[in-house]
């Protein structure tokens, strides 16, 4: 839903996002967020996207996604134990947004050992 938006976009969401933190731990509106997204385990914004799409990913390749995502991941190939995706090419940037292009394009650049993880925990 939100990768790729423009920064400005994202720097709302992120104060939006600073102010509930604050809103949660008692804050003042004009105190420092500093650590406070780490005590409440909170991602960043950009971070928490990246992070839902590749969780999506992983649950679509484990046949634990539903059926219309995963019908939208294809290997491009399988060397060895490193599992890539195939990135479909897309006419427009706002196609370069859609979950068949993000969630590949996010996966292939993933570690190896973050790839061979059998499970979420």
């Amino acid at each position: 839903l939100f990768y790729g938006v423009n920064e400005d976009t994202l720097s709302e969401l992120q104060r939006i996002q600073n102010a509930a933190a604050k809103s949660v731990v008692g804050l003042y509106k004009h105190d420092h967020v500093g650590n406070t997204l780490n005590e409440l385990h909170w991602l960043p914004v950009k971070q928490r996207i990246t992070y839902k799409i590749l969780l999506l990913v992983f649950k679509c390749l484990n046949s634990l996604g539903p059926e219309y995502l995963s019908s939208d991941l294809n290997y491009a190939n399988i060397l060895g134990s490193n599992v890539q995706l195939k990135e479909p090419k897309m006419l427009t940037s706002f196609g370069g947004r859609c979950f068949s292009k993000a969630g590949p394009k996010l996966w292939n650049m993933l570690p190896l050992h973050v790839k061979h993880c059998s499970d979420i925990v």
